[in-house]
């Protein structure tokens, strides 16, 4: 049998439920929502513009990497980390035909007014490499069966049918004719992929045109702080009246 409840705890439950006293919204609950929201989003990092930066996914974005690791210049892959892929996943499909190829897919560049930009080149990059690696893996094996019929057309006996001879030398055309779409395909992916690498290129020499022109700037401006009686004119306020020709009134 349930206790019978006090006067007192009666009194308190109607005051939380709607009795005498009501708990109602201040007026200055939306204010505080809202500003609340603009402190949570002007914490966010902003861009060079002051914009806010652009949100993409995080297997695109550079500072989400959990290792950055590139190949030596040498190689020839100069705009390309390391894909995600090959930290987060234990089988991506371009680690089984050899990663150090196809794995430095993700463009370098952190500026963020580039940011967004580099991502999309980034994702065509990735899919790039992962469909070049299946047409280059198509490709070895077609060429070592061509290999395989070529090596029996020309060894075959002397004494042999021509049937035989003829079959032979179909076998190996056909298997030099689909090598020749392959190695098309090849050239295309190439193509496409060199394309991606020169935009890399224009945006960095645009960056490094901008970090050139700041630092002789900013190396000019030392050279004359240091001219003699430049510190005393710099410390002078700036008046925009002349004191050698006063500027004449209307009246006069």
């Amino acid at each position: 049998m349930a206790s019978a409840e006090s006067p007192a705890g009666q009194q308190m439950r109607k005051s939380f439920t709607g009795g005498n006293i009501l708990m109602r919204r201040t007026a200055s609950s939306g204010t505080l929502r809202k500003s609340g929201e603009v402190a949570l989003s002007s914490s966010a990092p902003l861009g060079q513009d002051g914009s806010p930066f652009p949100k993409i996914p995080k297997h695109l974005n550079v500072h989400c990497l959990t290792q950055k690791r590139k190949l030596s210049r040498s190689t020839g892959n100069l705009h390309g980390y390391m894909a995600e892929d090959y930290t987060q996943l234990k089988w991506p499909l371009p680690k089984a035909f050899g990663e150090e190829k196809y794995a430095y897919s993700l463009i370098d560049i952190e500026d963020s007014r580039f940011t967004k930009d580099c991502a999309g080149n980034s994702k065509r990059l990735i899919r790039l490499q992962y469909d070049a690696q299946i047409i280059d893996f198509e490709w070895r094996k077609t060429y070592k069966k061509l290999l395989d019929a070529e090596h029996r057309r020309d060894t075959l006996p002397k004494e042999c049918k021509e049937a035989t001879r003829n079959l032979l030398k179909s076998e190996v055309s056909q298997h030099l004719e689909k090598l020749l779409e392959l190695q098309e395909q090849k050239d295309a992916y190439e193509h496409h992929i060199k394309e991606s690498y020169s935009k890399c290129d224009a945006i960095k020499a645009s960056i490094k045109k901008e970090n050139d022109l700041e630092e002789l700037q900013q190396e000019m401006e030392r050279e004359i702080r240091k001219r003699p009686g430049v510190k005393a004119l710099l410390s002078k306020p700036f008046n925009i009246k002349s004191e050698i020709h006063p500027r004449p009134t209307l009246g006069g």
